[in-house]
């Protein structure tokens, strides 16, 4: 077991190091999910602190919408910039990414209904959860919209490890830095994963407070986009900068 951990640690640290992160930054970046998931918890029985954070308009609903923007405004970024350096092949990834957080950022605040006070159209009042203008809350597009976290969230736990294991003596390419997240930032991951396989899987009826946590899942899941679409511009401009001719593969590194 303690061969396993210091193999972890080892792992970490190589992770961290790769990405220019001090072990104290990226264990920052590994403990805020622990935090966000702790606040939740400890003010679950403290009602009113409890919907300060957690209700509709809430303080944790604007923190998400915060983070929705940085990641557009990264993410629009990057994409002209991987654009611009011949990574033709992920920058539509990133357009589409920034796509799909400006929908986000719509979805989250109602598009505008709560700022400026207009009615639910009839068609959406019937079938929404919460009787407001989105399709995130209707039936299936709900349970699409989990699905889809669900995978990402797999997914970005999963390509950390496989580059320290299956991938471990193979460097890093411009290619690698945007497709595959630190590994500092699994926890990040792990907490909206778990919370939408257990409600998928055992509490599909939950009642309120236990549904409104899910806004402490989902602050931790924009925790890690912003800060790996953050790390990898970072990575992206480092590179550019100091090998502008960077091989598009990834060339084999000496094993350690």
């Amino acid at each position: 077991m303690s061969s396993i951990i210091e193999g972890a640690g080892a792992r970490f640290r190589d992770d961290a190091a790769e990405w220019r992160l001090s072990i104290r930054a990226a264990g920052l970046l590994a403990a805020i999910p622990v935090g966000i998931a702790f606040v939740g918890l400890s003010t679950l029985p403290f009602p009113r602190v409890y919907g300060l954070l957690a209700n509709e308009d809430g303080l944790v609903e604007w923190a998400q919408v915060v983070l929705l923007i940085v990641l557009l405004a990264t993410c629009v970024s990057l994409a002209i910039t991987l654009w611009r350096v011949d990574r033709r092949t992920v920058a539509p990834v990133y357009a589409v990414a920034a796509l799909g957080a400006l929908f986000v950022i719509g979805e989250e605040i109602s598009w505008g209904q709560r700022i400026l006070g207009f009615a639910t159209p009839e068609s959406l009042e019937d079938v929404n959860n919460q009787g407001e203008t989105n399709i995130h809350n209707v039936g299936i597009v709900l349970r699409i919209f989990n699905l889809g976290v669900l995978a990402t969230c797999a997914a970005a736990m999963a390509l950390p490890v496989l580059r320290w294991t299956r991938w471990r003596n193979v460097a890093r390419s411009i290619e690698g830095f945007v497709l595959i997240p630190p590994v500092a930032l699994i926890p990040g991951f792990t907490f909206p994963f778990l919370y939408r396989a257990v409600r998928l899987l055992f509490l599909p009826e939950a009642g309120a407070r236990i549904t409104k946590y899910a806004e402490f899942a989902e602050l931790s899941f924009y925790v890690g986009l912003a800060a790996f679409v953050l790390l990898a511009r970072r990575a992206v401009l480092g590179r550019v900068a100091t090998d502008p001719g960077d091989d598009v593969g990834a060339t084999e590194a000496s094993s350690d």
